[in-house]
């Protein structure tokens, strides 16, 4: 064929005749104007037929010449590629006539790209579409329940249902003057009805023009948006500052950053949605934010806020404790008798009629002062170690940067004795002599006090008489405001634990009844307060009672069960060791205190008469003891 239409081309000359081109482009059945890509398509010539001539076309893209291949007739063809096309009809006329040449530019789009589009259900069972491609010439939109819409590129449409419920919804593109056309579906579920939200909270977390808000925030539902505003100027409305969208949960957490908070304003939480389809009253409750403010004053704090209305009162707070509770038309507080150098944080909470809360950010002073503060209190006290134990309290709310303690020696004048920052200090005294302290403190603010009270502790001694006894004397003891109210005998024992007490009246006491168990006896004595709160101890002073050691000057050993051993008792023994000689100076009995001599030696029996002793004791407050004499043995 190719070879004919070479052929013929080669004829041709200048003499026209009435053929006149008209071609068509076919697909599915149909005449197009534009051709779907990768579908069979066809040229039909739309002139009358005419029987002396032959029709060939070339597919393009680009126009014809004579080395390119052809379509013969009605030869079916498909395009790979979308794009601009130039299909020529050629007509040759058979015997030698002319060839002609007709041109027609088509389009090639490809068929098989998904419309794109989105759904958003709105309230009153409505749904918002947005078909979000322009592939197509024109979107044909089904909305599940049996009516369809037509649609534009890049067109948003809005639906409303009649029921509430879950729909199939199905877009079809097409390109105009052709067969070409695909689809895509969504399910949309409408949205329940909606109910108001409720803010429940505000907190200020960071205060001022570039601040940060905190918004607790309930009764939401899914598919719907929510739109923050506030409300500053009474010559504007309600303005929008925020919307939070895609809402999971019925109570969330919100932050508003970069918004003043400078000043009080009032905020609220409007639902919506896409389709801007909720009517009514939409907003949730009303709350109004604080602004605080606080100035250090002298040992005080001036409270002052600002908020529009809406609390039914006002909740004070210091370092997280409420410490008053006011109404809801104050809006000024002072806090007093504070101390000096102290640091305080305060915050304002406003309580609703309804329960919601209104929080201030919190803010700090440190508090000053130039008021001189009272004398601090010293108590003075033994401890166990006979050293003396200072308690320097400060009057109450009140803070020291530095305590100077001074003390006086057996009368003498008063020397500094230590500069401390905390209240307790333990001196270490030389000797047991009577003395006395005393101690100022300055506050943060460099304000110092009066000097304190003076305290004298309890100086004890103690001593055996000569009829065994112990004679116990002390030093009375300085500082209780309201005096001594009752002095105590203590009896200790080694680690400190209180064996026997006496009350004691005066400064002097005579124990006459030593412990039979502890030779070692450690005295000390309480000092109580006149108001029963308040104890200081004296020094403690050790009394070493004598070891009693009884030792027979005669033992029997006959075996009657009277006087048969040579046996060593007495009092605060710990272990001994005894050793008994004959007249020649030799060994006869040896024992650790385990075993008694019943007048044997090596299994046999000593003559009557005496022999030498000699026992060695440890006692029991760990010294040792030597004891000789002779005991008679007797048959």
């Amino acid at each position: 064929m190719k070879f004919l239409l070479t052929i013929w081309l080669l004829l041709l000359a200048t003499v026209s005749w009435s053929q006149t081109g008209c071609f068509q482009a076919i697909q599915d059945g149909q005449v197009v104007d534009v051709i779907c890509a990768n579908k069979p398509v066809f040229f039909r010539d739309c002139a009358p037929p005419d029987p002396n001539t032959v029709i060939f076309y070339y597919p393009g893209p680009e126009k014809f010449s004579i080395q390119t291949n052809v379509l013969t007739g009605e030869q079916p063809t498909e395009y790979k590629t979308p794009g601009t096309y130039i299909v020529t009809q050629i007509i040759n006329k058979k015997d030698g006539g002319l060839t002609q040449f007709f041109e027609k530019t088509y389009t090639v789009k490809a068929a098989d790209t998904t419309p794109e589009f989105t759904a958003t259900a709105c309230a009153n069972n409505a749904v918002s579409m947005t078909i979000t491609d322009d592939t197509y010439d024109s979107y044909t939109i089904n909305f599940g329940d049996g009516t369809s819409q037509a649609a534009q590129p890049k067109a948003t449409v809005t639906h409303n249902y009649t029921t509430s419920g879950t729909f199939t919804i199905t877009v079809s593109g097409t390109f105009t003057g052709s067969t070409c056309s695909a689809t895509s579906t969504k399910q949309i579920t409408t949205l329940p009805p909606f109910k108001l939200p409720y803010l429940q909270n505000l907190a200020i977390t960071q205060q001022g023009t570039a601040g940060e808000v905190w918004l607790d925030i309930r009764d939401l539902q899914p598919g719907y948006l929510y739109i923050i505003e506030r409300w500053q100027d009474p010559r504007t409305n309600f303005q929008k500052i925020d919307t939070i969208r895609n809402v999971t949960q019925n109570s969330i957490s919100h932050t508003l950053r970069n918004v003043n908070t400078a000043e009080g304003v009032w905020y609220l939480v409007r639902i919506t949605d896409e389709c801007s389809s909720v009517t009514g009253i939409s907003n949730s409750n009303i709350i109004s934010s604080i602004a605080l403010e606080v100035a250090p004053g002298n040992e005080q704090a001036s409270l002052k806020w600002q908020a529009f209305p809406g609390a039914s009162q006002y909740e004070i707070y210091r370092n997280n404790t409420r410490i008053t509770t006011l109404n809801s038309n104050t809006f000024t507080f002072t806090d007093e008798d504070l101390s000096c150098g102290q640091t305080y944080t305060y915050f304002i909470k406003g309580v609703g009629p309804d329960g919601s809360t209104s929080t201030s950010a919190a803010q700090s002073i440190r508090a000053t002062s130039t008021v001189i503060p009272n004398a601090p209190y010293v108590l003075a006290s033994f401890n166990l170690n006979n050293q003396v134990e200072l308690s320097i309290n400060l009057p109450q709310n009140k803070l020291a940067q530095k305590i100077d303690i001074q003390r006086s020696i057996n009368g003498a004048a008063y020397q500094n004795l230590a500069s401390v920052t905390q209240p307790q200090y333990t001196d270490a005294i030389p000797s047991l002599n009577p003395i006395c302290y005393r101690a100022t403190f300055t506050d943060p603010c460099n304000n110092t006090s009066p000097v304190s009270n003076i305290a004298c502790p309890i100086i004890l001694t103690a001593k055996r008489d000569g009829e065994g006894s112990v004679q116990l004397s002390w030093t009375p003891y300085t500082g209780f405001p309201g005096g001594v109210w009752q002095y105590t005998v203590e009896v200790l024992d080694a680690g400190g634990a209180l064996l026997t007490s006496y009350a004691a009246t005066g400064t002097t006491y005579t124990d006459r009844v030593l412990s039979n168990e502890v030779q070692l006896l450690r005295y000390r004595i309480k000092a109580s307060s006149n108001q029963g709160t308040e104890v200081t101890y004296s020094n403690i002073e050790q009394i070493e009672q004598d070891l009693q050691l009884y030792i027979p000057s005669a033992f029997t050993p006959n075996g009657d069960g009277l006087n048969d051993v040579l046996e060593i008792k007495g009092r605060f023994i710990q272990t001994y060791t005894l050793k008994v000689y004959n007249s020649l100076g030799n060994v006869v009995f040896q024992s650790d205190g385990n075993t008694n001599w019943d007048g044997t030696y090596q299994g046999k029996q000593l003559p009557a008469g005496a022999y030498a002793y000699e026992v060695t004791v440890k006692t029991n407050f760990g010294t040792t003891k030597r004891r000789t004499g002779t005991v008679t043995l007797l048959r």
